[in-house]
């Protein structure tokens, strides 16, 4: 390829990754969690769930914000995610307060700045991918690891803010800090001209094939399989790694120690979604994530018993194992369904991990107060194990199928 408008545009790249980071630090709810509890006098339990609404909201708001994406582009879209997501900040800072019901925050933090996260994440993500249709593990792989960078690196600011301005100052600065970058970013945010395209299929890097539309796609045994693969594989993070600090001083780990496996979290978090994507573009989307899910099934029985160092590393390759994969499930669907519509149809898939994130906390919450009362964890360790065996079985049948229409 020659000529400007052969060359990957950098700026709209970069523009991606800086939205990405940005919408990232919504995560950080556990961060809040402790100080939100002190401030508002709610009980932990319901402070917990905050974090489920949000994931809930911010896959409704990517399968909204693909659709979106789709139609008006997604610079946009990535702009009003930057604007609900400001809004919700702001919000917050008037609901974390005694006296405010914890239903307020659900609406505000929860389904707002939710919500702008989803939309973004969806543009830019599409995005980035259409920059790089040849090597779609990889541009997947750095948003996402982008995204989940965000958390490590925005944690110990966010947490220094609150302990020298207090919870409600630092909603607020929070809100005209990353939201603006967003807004910023968007205006760079944009898909490749045709002419960049043509170059690259005449080079051999095309994107071409079949294009579905969302409701051809709902019509594959290939989507089914995504979207279960999507309900069950976050059944090991969810049941696990809320509890990770309180089980470390069973398993004979200090208080600082226990701090510290907290922290690699983020870390083997970012690794996973950068290597396992760039992976995948090689050994395959489905067998890199079918040994991601063995893994994870491998380190969820390991729980059971695992104690010092080794329970470090059963934690950290179940946060691996969980994250890994969303750097490559995004590029399964567009390399399956095409990427024209592609913002929309792994929208449809990825709203299976909305209802994951809620049906597997609640679980885990019922059975980890069982557990506190005897000191026994084994039942939530065996339930994350168990919930492996789903992609387990549906990756090597998405496989299957993607080979037999390959035939046809």
């Amino acid at each position: 390829m020659s000529g400007e408008k052969n060359k990957v545009s950098l700026s709209a790249v970069a523009a991606c990754l800086v939205c990405m980071f940005s919408v990232g630090m919504v995560y950080l709810w556990s961060v809040f969690q402790k100080p939100v509890t002190d401030e508002c006098g709610w009980s932990a339990p319901s402070v917990t769930m905050v974090s489920s609404a949000v994931i809930f909201m911010y896959v409704l708001g990517s399968f909204a914000g693909g659709a979106l994406t789709d139609r008006f582009g997604p610079g946009r879209v990535a702009a009003a995610g930057g604007a609900l997501f400001c809004a919700g900040l702001l919000a917050s800072s008037y609901t974390v307060r005694e006296g405010m019901p914890v239903w307020s925050v659900y609406l505000t933090y929860g389904a707002v700045a939710g919500t702008g996260t989803g939309f973004t994440y969806s543009s830019a993500l599409n995005c980035i991918q259409r920059w790089f249709p040849h090597k779609r593990g990889f541009a997947t792989g750095i948003s996402v690891c982008a995204f989940g960078l965000s958390a490590t690196v925005t944690a110990p600011l966010i947490t220094a803010l609150i302990n020298v301005r207090g919870l409600t100052p630092t909603f607020r600065i929070l809100a005209f800090t990353f939201p603006v970058l967003v807004v910023l970013a968007s205006l760079f945010v944009k898909n490749p001209g045709r002419e960049y395209l043509d170059g690259l299929a005449a080079a051999g890097g095309g994107s071409g094939g079949r294009q579905y539309t969302p409701r051809e796609t709902l019509r594959t045994l290939k989507f089914w399989c995504l979207a279960l693969s999507l309900l069950f594989l976050p059944a090991a993070y969810m049941m696990i790694i809320p509890r990770v600090k309180t089980l470390a001083a069973a398993r004979g780990l200090s208080e600082s120690m226990a701090t510290l496996t907290v922290s690699l979290t983020g870390v083997a978090s970012a690794i996973s979604r950068l290597i396992a994507a760039a992976a995948s573009d090689r050994a395959g989307r489905a067998v890199t994530i079918w040994v991601l899910t063995l893994v994870t099934l491998a380190a969820s029985v390991c729980m059971t018993f695992a104690r010092g160092w080794l329970y470090i590393a059963a934690v950290l390759l179940i946060v691996a194992g969980y994250s890994g994969p969303a750097g490559i499930f995004p590029a399964m669907a567009s390399d399956s369904f095409g990427v024209k519509y592609s913002a929309t149809n792994y929208g449809m898939a990825f709203m299976f991990l909305g209802v994951s994130a809620p049906l597997f906390t609640v679980i885990s919450n019922t059975v980890s107060a069982a557990g506190a009362e005897t000191g026994n964890y084994t039942a939530a360790f065996i339930i994350a194990a168990a919930g492996c065996a789903v992609p387990l079985i549906m990756l090597p049948v998405y496989d299957h199928a993607g080979k037999k229409g390959a035939k046809k």
